[in-house]
């Protein structure tokens, strides 16, 4: 889809608005990059929240596949994934 000649945006919100556009199905990459501290939180959202209906699987029908892991300094990894989707 390509609106007002948009054809792509860098999503850098945070675990509700990535979830709402999981949902819709928009997600076509994810960047993640994982630090390795811990700090033991409830209550905070993850990479993909989502505030729909119980029983609701936003997710569903979408798979992901491994584009690249790349290990930098202090122990970070950055993981690349593309997402596939199947029948909604």
């Amino acid at each position: 889809m390509c609106t007002f000649g948009v054809r792509s945006i860098s999503l850098q919100g945070g675990g509700i608005i990535n979830g709402t556009f999981l949902a819709a199905g928009l997600v076509d990459e994810l960047s993640l990059v994982i630090y390795p501290g811990i700090d033991g939180l409830s209550g905070v959202p993850s990479i993909f929240e989502y505030l729909g209906k119980p029983g609701m699987k936003p997710a569903a029908g979408q798979t992901l596949e491994l584009k690249s892991a790349e290990r930098l300094e202090k122990g970070v990894v950055w993981l690349r994934y593309t997402f596939h989707h199947g029948g909604r």
